[in-house]
C-alpha cells in the first residue's frame, strides 16, 4: 500500500476529474446546486470550479470522487478517466494497514 501521494499525483487527478465535472454531473442526474450541497460547499464554488475559473481543493476532489464513485452511472467513469487509479484506491484502503 502506498505511503504518501505526492502533490504531482494529487494535481494531476484533479485536473482528470475537473475536465469531466460537467458529464459527470450530468450523468449521475444532478443539479449544481444539489451537488454542492451533498458536497458542503456553496453553488457559487462548485460553478467556478467547473467552469475551470477555480481549482478544487484535495477535499473537494475527494468529496466529489467519493460521490461519483458510489452513483450507478459515473462509478464507471471515474476509472475510465483515471480519477480513481488502483494506487490511490488502494492509499485510501484503511484495512490494509
Amino acid at each position: 500500500m502506498p505511503t504518501h501521494i505526492d502533490d504531482a499525483f494529487k494535481d494531476n487527478l484533479i485536473e482528470l476529474l475537473t475536465e469531466e465535472l460537467k458529464v459527470l454531473r450530468a450523468k449521475a442526474g444532478i443539479s449544481q446546486q444539489e451537488l454542492a450541497k451533498r458536497i458542503g460547499i456553496s453553488r457559487q464554488t462548485y460553478g467556478v470550479i467547473e467552469s475551470r475559473k477555480q481549482r478544487m481543493t484535495w477535499n473537494t476532489f475527494l468529496s466529489l470522487l467519493f460521490l461519483f464513485e458510489k452513483n450507478e452511472g459515473t462509478s464507471k467513469i471515474i476509472r475510465q478517466i483515471g480519477a480513481y487509479p488502483p494506487e490511490l484506491e488502494s492509499y485510501l484502503n484503511m484495512n490494509n494497514k
